[in-house]
This record gives structure tokens, C-alpha cells and sequence, in this order.
């Protein structure tokens, strides 16, 4: 296979890279198009998302992971720590799972660009009112049940 692209580009293209290996594939993930204002917001509604749709259903983070097809460990990160990058792939199976957008977790994990301010303002509402360390109250099921209309609602 013979590319076809000027010296310069080579330069330029081996100067972004650094020190990183290079490989086929992905781009590096700098170059991917992300929206990063309001992502550990988002992410930080996502991670409660995951839990108290967890205990909702009476399961441990191992349960949800073998449900979802992905590692327990993955679903620890997403609870606990906002600024945990997950992996696509999980927060797709994560979706299906929940029965909500792909899309909508996508964006609430900083995988793509946020263009649902509605959605935003919903997550911050949301973990705003969540509280995850005991069974889930009135309020926080209210909110939870909010919350899942929000992600499943048809833009």
C-alpha cells in the first residue's frame, strides 16, 4: 500500500504524535471532537445514574457488569470517579441494559459533543438531588424516574 501525502504532512503528523506509538486504527483520543465544558458534571450524574439504577434493582456492581457484558471494575470507575474515561463499548452495553439513549450516556460521559442542553440541566438537577448511600428515598426515586425520561425521551 503506497500514501500518497507530502513530506510535510508526515513531519507534522509524527510532531503531534510525540512520543506515543504509533498504530492503525482510532485516532489518538486528543484528536477526537469532544465537548468538555460541563463533563465532570455530566459525568458525575452519570456515575450516580449508574448506582441508584443499581440499587433500584436490588444488584451489586458485579451483577450490572455481568448483565452489561463488561468488566466489575468499569462499573466501579463510572460510581466513583468522574473523571474515569469510559470505554464507549461500555456505556453503550450500559444503555441497552438500562433501556435508555446510547446517545444521551454517550454524552453524559464525555464521549461526544453535548448538543442537548436540556439533558445537561437535567444530569446537574439529578445528582444535585441523589444521594447514594442508603436505600433510595422518595425524592431520589423521583428524581432517578425523572431522570430516566429525560435520557429516554425522543429528541
Amino acid at each position: 500500500m503506497k500514501l500518497n501525502y507530502p513530506k510535510e504532512w508526515y513531519e507534522k503528523s509524527a510532531l503531534i504524535e510525540g512520543d506515543d506509538e504509533i498504530g492503525a486504527g482510532a485516532p489518538p483520543v486528543d484528536w477526537c471532537a469532544r465537548e468538555d465544558e460541563g463533563g465532570i458534571e455530566s459525568r458525575i450524574a452519570l456515575g450516580q445514574f449508574v448506582e441508584l439504577w443499581r440499587r433500584d434493582k436490588g444488584w451489586n456492581a458485579e451483577r450490572l457488569a455481568s448483565e452489561a457484558g463488561i468488566d466489575t471494575v468499569e462499573v466501579l470507575e463510572l460510581e466513583k470517579d468522574p473523571r474515569h474515561e469510559p470505554e464507549p463499548d461500555a456505556v453503550y452495553k450500559l444503555s441497552k441494559v438500562f433501556g435508555v439513549s446510547s446517545r444521551k450516556m454517550m454524552e453524559l460521559a464525555g464521549l461526544v459533543q453535548n448538543r442537548n442542553p436540556y439533558l445537561r440541566e437535567e444530569a446537574i438537577r439529578f445528582a444535585a438531588q441523589a444521594s447514594p448511600l442508603s436505600k433510595l428515598t422518595d425524592v431520589e426515586q423521583q428524581s432517578l424516574e425523572a431522570f430516566v425520561s429525560a435520557l429516554t425521551l425522543t429528541n
